[in-house]
């Protein structure tokens, strides 16, 4: 801008007033005269009409135009002023019938402002009299009565025909029939002006002098007395009320003239005058009542609006403030269902910032997406069958549920809402695997407890048998062939049985370690050098997927590497000899160290992957069942933890996690 604007007015509407003020230099300049002296007054002639003005018959006829021109210049201001206010009211609560009868006043006003011109002379018609000014009154009450039931009668006769078109097109409506109204406005003061011959409408000594006025009080009558109520019936507001009652005023007026008056500027025709300017006044009156009842429910309602939104913002940020602060994650998925109404898929609406934490993926990145492909494991692991019945059924959803793809476990609790689901989703890992420790632990300790009891009183016996033998042996060297064969087959099972035991109480029961920090990587490296020659025997391709950190965890050597070399040697054994793949890993979560020994052999079954720790549980032929009981006791001795995922023909994978270790 050119200047610093202080009050946030329009730049154009700054302008546009500019402009206007400095548009009579400019008119001037290109020969436009606004005087209506053409000459210099002569100062005798000047005195001699201020002389001529002193006659009573003159002085009483200019005070009477005077008066005149007051009356209806100022039906004139308020006619504009009501029109004004109709399209403000149109604006806010798009009412078309507000501004056309806006309009239609407005049209009026413009006929009172051409009759003031022709009865003041201002402009000279072809047509000029004395009686000029009472015509163009008659006319003008004629076309204000007309041109209000016009406006009046478009929502009156097939109302409900155009009611549609109307609410679809009310600006496109409201301006056709204003540019319609102001054209046949503008047509009909055209037509009065070139008009020659003027018809008398003043008639002295009749009873009536002015009796073409009753044409407009009975226009006035039907309107006040049947239209103007039927508006009101179809548009009740305080506007179409002070437009009914405007009528009153209005046949008044034509009352006063057509029965009262019998020359210009009369008693009769100056309150009939000063009653049309009532009749503009009274519906400017109701629209300023109406725009002012409109203001006071705006403000109500923007008041309540304020109170609700504020009641909202605050909710929302109780809301806000529990979705962010819960550990939990929660979110809210809508149903999407194909063309046979089945859902096959659910859409993201809503994720609290736990979610990222939880189940790994980010709420910005999701709202709007599809849930299977922003959550792989999604299918794979059955949860859209656990949220399907959810929105068919209505039915909460409360379960724990294992992500293989996570490779945690969850607490799920779902609700309906509307045409989806909301679920919160609890990481119950930790909980869960101490449960499951704690269950391995006491089953473990109850075998110990078993063994320890089988070991007592089967070893008594068993040394007893063994003494036996031996002394047997010695006193009957002269055993015959036979005797002597059955002999070693006693002594010889009761030295297996005797090894059992002893396997079975190291494999159970836990012994002294003397712990200390070891690097990972090499801990597995050592490890595989005991069993390469098996590896190599095999053709097994071996693969080391290490961590280049230097991971570090506190445990016992060679207890550690018995247990990690009893799960390569499984690997091994259940590898075939032309392609077989060991590969050993090495990484961190969090501050935790992992470690995870795959194969791709003939893999476990569900049934017996639960046993798989079990006291001799084998599936070997000459297994005893006891390697892998005593590398979990191992485990579970450091404090760390072993899991097992495996598919039959697909391989095994061991999992083993333990706390990171700084060496100081």
């Amino acid at each position: 801008m050119l200047f610093e604007n202080k009050y946030n007015i329009p730049e154009r509407i700054i302008w546009l007033v500019l402009l206007f003020c400095i548009s009579p230099v400019i008119l001037t300049i290109f020969g436009f005269n606004f005087g209506l002296t053409a000459n210099v007054m002569d100062p005798y002639r000047v005195m001699k009409m201020f002389d001529f003005e002193h006659d009573d018959f003159i002085r009483e006829i200019l005070k009477g135009r005077a008066i005149h021109t007051i009356v209806v210049s100022f039906s004139i201001a308020i006619a504009f002023m009501t029109m004004i206010l109709a399209f403000v009211d149109f604006s806010i609560k798009g009412e078309v019938s507000t501004p056309i009868v806006g309009v239609a006043l407005f049209c009026a006003g413009m006929f009172e402002a051409f009759h003031v011109l022709i009865s003041t002379r201002l402009i000279e018609s072809v047509s000029q009299s004395f009686q000029i000014t009472s015509f163009t009154w008659f006319f003008s009450r004629v076309f204000h009565a007309l041109i209000l039931i016009i406006g009046v009668g478009i929502f009156l006769i097939r109302w409900e025909f155009f009611k549609d078109q109307f609410n679809r097109g009310a600006r496109r409506f409201v301006y056709l029939i204003s540019a319609v109204f102001v054209l046949l406005t503008l047509l009909t003061m055209v037509i009065l002006f070139f008009y020659t011959e003027l018809p008398p409408v003043k008639y002295p000594y009749w009873n009536i002098a002015r009796v073409y006025d009753l044409i407009p009080l009975a226009l006035y009558l039907i309107a006040g007395l049947y239209l103007f109520p039927l508006f009101y019936k179809k548009f009740p507001s305080v506007f179409s009320q002070t437009l009914l009652l405007s009528a009153i005023p209005a046949a008044a007026a034509q009352l006063y003239m057509a029965f009262g008056s019998i020359e210009l500027f009369d008693n009769e025709f100056n309150i009939s005058h000063i009653m049309m300017a009532f009749t503009y006044f009274i519906p400017f009156v109701g629209l300023s009542m109406n725009y002012l009842q409109t203001h006071q429910n705006e403000r109500r309602v923007n008041e309540e609006l304020n109170k609700e939104a504020k009641i909202r913002k605050s909710t929302e940020e109780n809301l806000a403030g529990v979705l962010n602060s819960t550990l939990s994650g929660i979110a809210a998925f809508e149903a999407v269902r194909d063309t046979s109404g089945t859902i096959v898929d659910f859409k993201w609406m809503l994720a609290n910032p736990a979610v990222e934490t939880v189940i790994g993926v980010q709420p910005s990145q999701v709202i709007g997406q599809s849930f299977l492909a922003t959550f792989p494991y999604a299918r794979e692991e059955g949860l859209l069958e656990l949220l399907r019945p959810v929105v068919d059924s209505g039915e909460p959803l409360n379960q724990e549920h294992y992500s293989e793809g996570r490779g945690r476990w969850y607490l799920l609790f779902g609700t309906k809402l509307h045409e989806g689901v909301t679920v919160t989703i609890s990481d119950i890992s930790k909980r869960k695997n101490a449960l499951l420790e704690l269950m391995k632990t006491e089953k473990l300790a109850v075998a110990g407890r078993i063994a320890r009891t089988i070991a007592h009183e089967v070893r008594n016996p068993l040394t007893n048998i063994n003494l036996a033998i031996s002394q047997l042996k010695e006193e009957m060297e002269s055993l015959p062939g036979e005797l002597n064969l059955y002999v070693d087959i006693v002594k010889r099972n009761s030295d297996r049985i005797n090894q059992l035991i002893t396997e079975l109480m190291n494999s159970s029961r836990p012994s002294e370690m003397e712990m200390i920090v070891y690097p990972v990587n090499k801990l597995l490296d050592d490890t595989l050098n005991w069993a390469l020659d098996r590896i190599r025997l095999k053709s097994i391709v071996l693969t080391k997927d290490y961590s280049p950190e230097d991971l570090r965890i506190r445990v016992d050597v060679p207890k550690m590497k018995t247990a990690l070399l009893n799960i390569i040697i499984n690997a091994v054994e259940a590898m075939a000899t032309t392609n077989g793949m060991l590969t050993l890993r090495s990484g961190v979560i969090g501050n935790k160290c992992r470690i995870e020994i795959e194969d791709n052999g003939h893999g476990i079954s569900k049934e017996n992957l639960e046993k798989l720790f079990d006291p001799f549980f084998s599936v070997k032929e000459k297994g005893m069942g006891l390697g892998l009981t005593a590398t979990q006791n191992i485990i579970l001795t450091h404090n760390a933890t072993i899991d097992v995922k495996s598919e039959l023909g697909k391989g095994t994978r061991f999992i083993l996690v333990f706390d990171r270790a700084v060496e100081s």
